[in-house]
């Protein structure tokens, strides 16, 4: 009698032990999908937009570094590329951008680095350049809007790649 006792006690604890484990196994991998969808940041380097100003903006590039005036400040660095598909000549430059960093405050452009693009666009043509946003050194991602005279037109997802 003694002998079924003990098999009976070993295995109601061992079925209670593969029940924990399973659901301590569901709980962790609940877990850490959580952890990964929260930590998966767009990156939308390549989309172009259409906007309703006749422009087809491309995102084609993004990296941190420092920029090209004499204060030498690290900047967020977007390279852009610009065609104008209307009928006449149209303008754009990297003042007409904004960058929203992962801190919730808005960066425009900065204005004393000379490289920052800016030109007419004739009809047909397409422009490349890079505009420079100074963001605190910390941030991971941006989201990065097109708003010509404030008016929101495109944005686009972006990582900011580490240093």
């Amino acid at each position: 009698m003694k002998k079924w006792a003990y098999m009976a006690t070993a295995i109601v604890a061992s079925l209670s032990l593969v029940a924990c484990s399973a659901n301590s196994n569901e709980t962790n991998k609940n877990n850490k999908a959580k952890v990964e969808t929260k930590a998966e940041v767009k990156n939308e380097v390549g989309k172009m937009v259409e906007t309703s100003n006749n422009l087809q903006i491309k995102v084609t590039g993004v990296k941190t570094g420092f920029g090209q005036s004499t204060d030498k400040k690290d900047m967020l660095q977007v390279t852009f590329s610009v065609k104008n598909t209307a009928k006449e000549s149209s303008g754009a430059g990297a003042a007409d951008f904004q960058v929203k960093a992962d801190d919730g405050k808005t960066y425009k452009v900065y204005g004393l680095e000379a490289k920052n693009f800016g030109t007419e666009i004739k009809s047909g043509q397409t422009i490349t350049g890079t505009g420079y946003y100074e963001i605190p050194a910390e941030t991971k991602s941006v989201t990065l809007y097109y708003k010509p005279l404030e008016q929101k037109m495109a944005q686009w997802q972006l990582k900011v790649p580490s240093k």
